[in-house]
């Protein structure tokens, strides 16, 4: 979930939300007047999230000449990572990679403390997603799909089925997988008053191969969750017989067996043991007494 750096009210109150990552943002929620004196706020909010809550900064683009600027304004204890924008040059992000080094150095943090999240939201980000991806600095974690900014370039309207998007979604979750990247993150669902939509659509890109979506109002958090967690009925109790069984055969020896009419090797047992960890964390194990 995204918030401006230069909104104060709204910074005291997205870390109650619930969202898996909060980013303050530096770029476009905030007015160009308004940057420079963004940064300063954007530090400061670091030390106010509760313990546990995962916190990242989008910085202004490259080719603004702002972004050296702020990784070094905001690179702090409780910085998670910083949002790369508008990525398009294969150049970028190991030049992002080299200024957090340094931030990082005067600082007092660990080299490679704060990671990198790598924003594709123009086509040609896209068209250049792989080589974008091949080039990244160990510490990134993945892309996120800038769909909005997308559509715009593009000049097509925004769907609830998405269709005009399948290509652009297809390339970027092929790039990040080919390069060694955690499953990307989709962009928004606009229609804030569209929950069903909204549900129906992060379980569509769910198939595609993202981990999660950009939340555009708390709203939407609930029903984002459910999605990329829940799984079908009697998919939940498969996927416990495949890990119960794979861990007992592999403590045989054996890494290849059949479960319930399906192979089970290796990659199955991950998906498995990732779908249930999914699961369990949108639906914690009962408090004692309930």
């Amino acid at each position: 979930m995204f918030v401006p750096a230069s909104d104060e009210r709204k910074l005291a109150k997205v870390g109650a939300y619930g969202a898996d990552l909060i980013v303050i943002d530096l770029e476009d929620a905030v007015a160009e007047d308004q940057k420079t004196a963004a940064r300063a706020q954007a530090h400061a909010a670091l030390a106010t999230f509760p313990a546990g809550r995962v916190v990242a900064v989008r910085v202004n683009g490259i080719e603004t000449g702002r972004l050296d600027d702020d990784i070094e304004a905001v690179t702090a204890p409780g910085l998670a990572a910083v949002v790369v924008p508008k990525l398009e040059d294969a150049g970028t992000l190991p030049a992002v990679d080299a200024a957090l080094a340094r931030a990082e150095r005067e600082a007092g943090l660990a080299e490679g403390t704060v990671r990198v999240l790598a924003l594709i939201e123009t086509p040609l980000g896209v068209v250049r997603c792989e080589e974008l991806l091949a080039a990244a600095p160990p510490r990134t974690v993945t892309a996120i799909f800038g769909l909005v900014d997308f559509s715009v370039a593009l000049g097509v309207d925004l769907t609830a089925g998405g269709e005009e998007l399948a290509y652009a979604r297809g390339r970027i979750v092929i790039a990040a997988r080919a390069a060694g990247l955690s499953a990307p993150v989709d962009g928004p669902y606009p229609d804030l008053d569209d929950l069903d939509g909204l549900l129906a659509s992060s379980r569509h890109v769910r198939t595609l191969g993202f981990q999660g979506r950009v939340a555009l109002h708390p709203a939407q958090l609930p029903a984002i969750n459910r999605a990329f967690s829940e799984l079908g009925a009697g998919e939940a109790a498969h996927a416990e017989r495949v890990v119960a069984a794979f861990e007992e055969a592999r403590a045989r020896g054996v890494a290849s067996l059949r479960v319930g009419g399906q192979f089970v090797d290796y990659p199955v047992y991950e998906l498995a043991r990732r779908k249930l960890s999914r699961l369990a964390a949108l639906e914690p194990p009962a408090a004692p007494g309930d």
